[in-house]
């Protein structure tokens, strides 16, 4: 991060992610602390976004030493606040309407140049938000500025932006998790039931980290054959469509045709390639990653469960999930477990376990779930609970709403500070309290994340 290196933040250049993974907790916690200040400091000065809402709550350009819980929790913004805050600015939940406008934001919200004048580029409004995305990321391609979005379910999108080292960092992010909690090698076959082409933060980055670790293009497969891009993601949901004219067409035309569409088309479709490749892999007795949904994995175990037999995979295959409940489903969380333990099996007679992953499109790193159900949080993030007055709570074992600091992983666009909307147990991982998998890192307990509606604050973080 040599970007953050000109006011001797040389600690940045000091440590990379893997490092952390063998830090003692006390030395770990001090580095994270002090990366806390660095990190602070550096945006105060260059992001007016971050330096108006921390200074509105008694802070300054630099923080103690070794910063206190009360310092500390002033330092987090809501994530719906600043990925969702130009709902707010522009009026409207359609950039695309107000190019200029949202270029604005944009440049408001991160904490390098922008370079304004190169609105002249932009067209007065673009026909969808995928094509203003692309624009920008066409003019902006000098600092490979990529623009995300979650899922979008509540019906107004997040949107996220990357430079190329923040997708560099949290592709390394994710690669980690996935090799440490997952144990996966390029002789894997991924299945992913996913588009290839999409803006969905947690699926693109899934991408990108199966092509870090090596999968040659054959090896990795998209179930879903059609892009999800913004405006039809936003449409398939059906809370928040165009004005006018276009409008009424969304609502009486496109939102029943795509469900329709996914309903009796796609998650069909999707299905069946899946088990196509599922299939091939065991008669070449090749291990596989299986990765979607609860939802979607689901399926295809009821679909080998209907076949009447269940499926053998080559040893060393992997279920993995990710994206939570968003949407009503007739089976819960642990009916899902059940069904797919019932199709899926090593062909050594040993049980193939499901792991689950908790991320949320703001934040540059995923929680991985252990062989003991707890999701193990990266050790180069901090995380904290906060109460019912955002304080932030002391002790080993807490419970209240997450938030977490990133400031190694978090990348130069903005600080990596925020407080999600999930309340969580968490647990420090020491003592007595480490997890019986064995890793020794904070860790969010099995079966206690759950979404917590706070006005104006959702953001994108799996309900599980």
């Amino acid at each position: 991060m040599a970007s953050l290196t000109k006011k001797g933040l040389s600690l940045f250049q000091q440590y990379r992610l893997q490092d952390f993974w063998d830090m003692e907790p006390a030395a770990r916690q001090e580095v994270l602390l002090a990366g806390i200040g660095h990190v602070h400091a550096w945006h105060y000065e260059r992001n007016s976004a971050y330096r108006g809402s921390v200074s509105a709550r008694g802070l300054g350009a630099t923080l103690d030493a070794k910063p206190r819980a009360a310092e500390l929790s002033r330092l987090l913004r809501p994530t719906a606040a600043t990925f969702k805050s130009y709902l707010d600015v522009l009026g409207t939940a359609f950039p695309q309407d107000d190019p200029s406008g949202f270029l604005e934001w944009l440049e408001v919200q991160v904490s390098i140049p922008l370079e304004l004048e190169r609105r002249r580029a932009f067209e007065k409004r673009y026909g969808s938000l995928e094509a203003l995305f692309r624009a920008i990321e066409r003019e902006f391609a000098d600092v490979g500025l990529q623009i995300l979005t979650s899922s979008g379910t509540s019906g107004r999108a997040t949107i996220m932006v990357r430079d190329g080292l923040a997708t560099e960092l949290t592709v390394d992010a994710f690669y980690q998790a996935f090799q440490r909690f997952f144990g996966m090698k390029a002789d894997h076959v991924a299945v992913f039931m996913m588009p290839r082409r999409t803006r969905i933060a947690m699926a693109r980055m899934a991408r990108f980290s199966v092509d870090r670790i090596g999968l040659s293009p054959e090896r990795v497969h998209y179930a879903i054959p059609f892009p999800a891009y913004p405006d039809q993601v936003r449409i398939r949901g059906g809370r928040t469509l165009r004005p006018g004219i276009r409008g009424l067409a969304e609502r009486r035309l496109w939102h029943p045709s795509i469900n329709a569409m996914q309903r009796y088309l796609v998650d069909p479709l999707s299905t069946r390639k899946a088990l196509g490749w599922l299939r091939k892999a065991a008669k070449a007795k090749e291990k596989v990653l299986l990765f979607g949904s609860p939802a979607q994995l689901h399926q295809v175990a009821l679909s080998v469960i209907k076949d009447g037999s269940g499926l053998a995979l080559a040893p060393g295959s992997l279920l993995g999930t990710g994206g939570g409940m968003k949407d009503w489903y007739p089976s819960s969380f642990a009916e899902i477990r059940d069904d797919v333990a019932r199709a899926f099996r090593s062909a050594d007679g040993t049980p193939l376990a499901m792991h689950d992953v908790y991320g949320m499109a703001e934040a540059n790193w995923a929680a991985m779930q252990c062989r003991e159900g707890n999701y193990h949080v990266p050790p180069w993030v901090h995380c904290v609970t906060l109460d019912e007055d955002d304080r932030i709570q002391n002790g080993p074992l807490t419970t209240g709403i997450l938030g977490f600091f990133d400031p190694f992983g978090g990348g130069r666009l903005f600080p990596a500070f925020f407080k999600t909307g999930d309340r969580v147990i968490l647990s420090s991982g020491a003592g007595d309290l480490q997890c019986r998998c064995g890793e020794a890192c904070a860790y969010l307990a099995r079966d206690s994340i759950r979404r917590v509606d706070l006005f104006g604050e959702a953001g994108c973080a799996a309900q599980l």
